[in-house]
């Protein structure tokens, strides 16, 4: 059965070691006009806890954004999935982002074969889904042969009987290019 084509953001699967996966609060600065989908990744920027949407090969993130709460204009508390980037009066936004470094996330990728389980690699931020909320953020693994300079340690392919190596195969990553990991910029690695 040939992968589908599903790209879900960076999901949350397990931590190295064990324990239980958390996540923390982190804010949104109110006139942040960019949408953050669950599962993509976030930097911490300016003063305080706001974060931001990483982009693709950025060396300082923070972790992965799990959803959020606001105010909206009405004065009526919501929780979303996502954040709609949309600067109409919401206050009191808060961002859960699951920041362990230690966390192993399932992450489509644009293709991987056995020789690239161990590679670093960037991502690609997709296109996110308002229905949903779910990241288009998918793993730029294809052809990739490189030990360094690479956000995302591949793990491993996903086992599952709906996945396979070749185009869009999930894998399982770690987010090396972390503020909480001693990693050199650029150089990756654990």
């Amino acid at each position: 059965m040939a992968n589908v084509n599903a790209p879900r953001g960076l999901v949350p699967v397990r931590k190295l070691g064990g324990g239980s996966i958390t996540q923390n609060a982190y804010s949104i600065a109110t006139d942040y006009t960019t949408a953050i989908y669950t599962g993509d990744v976030v930097e911490m920027t300016g003063t305080g806890k706001n974060v931001t949407k990483s982009a693709s090969g950025n060396t300082d993130n923070v972790g992965v954004f799990i959803g959020c709460s606001y105010i909206d204009a009405n004065g009526k508390p919501v929780w979303s999935k996502y954040w709609p980037g949309v600067s109409d009066g919401k206050t009191n936004i808060v961002a859960q982002v699951i920041d362990d470094p230690d966390v192993i996330w399932e992450v489509q990728a644009d293709g991987c074969v056995a020789a690239e389980i161990g590679v670093v690699a960037d991502w690609n931020v997709g296109t996110g889904n308002t229905k949903s909320g779910q990241s288009g953020l998918y793993a730029v693994v294809s052809g990739t042969s490189a030990t360094t300079g690479g956000s995302l340690k591949i793990m491993g392919l996903v086992n599952r009987p709906d996945n396979a190596y070749g185009s869009y195969a999930k894998v399982e990553a770690l987010l090396i290019e972390h503020v909480n990991r001693a990693v050199v910029s650029g150089v990756g690695g654990i």
